[in-house]
């Protein structure tokens, strides 16, 4: 009887392949929920300066804004077309707070009160709380 014979690379690519599906499986973590961001100081802005802060430190990342409403402007990050996300930023003259709404393509899953997604995600958010405190 013949015994099946595999070389070193179909092995390899298995293992890859495994590997690789596992991984993208892991690729989620806690949604990051931010507080409130409050405004603090001397450079405490009118609803219109932080209407505009938001909009110009989301456009500097590549969000577009997908709506807006007084003392709200949702906004929408594509990335390349393959991952997508909407928030809103909800602001008032104390500061702002940024709520997830939905997305395509980033794992977003809500299981026993545990809201999960990719970690871009959390990046993505964090970049642009940065982006709106900084003021540009």
């Amino acid at each position: 009887m013949g015994t099946m014979r595999t070389n070193g690379w179909s092995s390899a690519l298995l293992l890859a392949l495994v590997l690789h599906s596992g991984a993208a499986m892991a690729r989620t973590g806690d949604i990051y929920e931010p507080p409130k961001v409050l405004f603090v100081g001397a450079d405490v802005p009118d609803a219109q300066q932080s209407r505009a802060r938001i909009i110009a430190a989301g456009q500097s990342l590549g969000w577009t804004v997908a709506r807006e409403e007084p003392g709200m402007v949702e906004l929408h990050f594509d990335k390349q077309g393959k991952h997508q996300v909407n928030i809103a930023v909800r602001y008032d003259l104390t500061g702002y707070k940024i709520d997830y709404l939905n997305s395509f393509n980033l794992n977003y899953a809500e299981a026993g009160g545990q809201r999960k997604i990719h970690p871009n995600y959390n990046r993505w958010i964090r970049n642009l709380m940065q982006r709106i405190g900084s003021g540009l």
